[in-house]
């Protein structure tokens, strides 16, 4: 057996690394919905777009939790449609 002692701070679980970001399949658990709605969900504004490094997709949970934040109610009509000030409503 080697000496080397191994550093298991990056691991512990009592202080465990806070989560920036999530994966499309993350999204789509987080707020109950298939990989697939959230593709038409970015597109058609009610999502922000990833951001992207090669190829890989990552949503910031705080755009995910702001963009949420200003979705309509139910008292203010179904998704997609003109909201009650005549314009239409898309995350920012």
């Amino acid at each position: 057996m080697s000496a080397m002692k191994l550093d298991h701070t990056a691991t512990n679980l009592s202080n465990p690394i806070p989560r920036i970001g999530l994966s499309r399949a993350e999204v789509a658990i987080s707020i109950g919905v298939s990989p697939n709605t959230v593709d038409v969900m970015v597109s058609e504004g009610m999502l922000p777009p990833p951001k992207k490094w090669h190829s890989r997709k990552v949503w910031l949970i705080s755009e995910i939790v702001a963009a949420m934040a200003e979705w309509p109610t139910e008292a203010h009509g179904a998704f997609g449609r003109a909201s009650d000030d005549g314009e239409e409503w898309q995350a920012a």
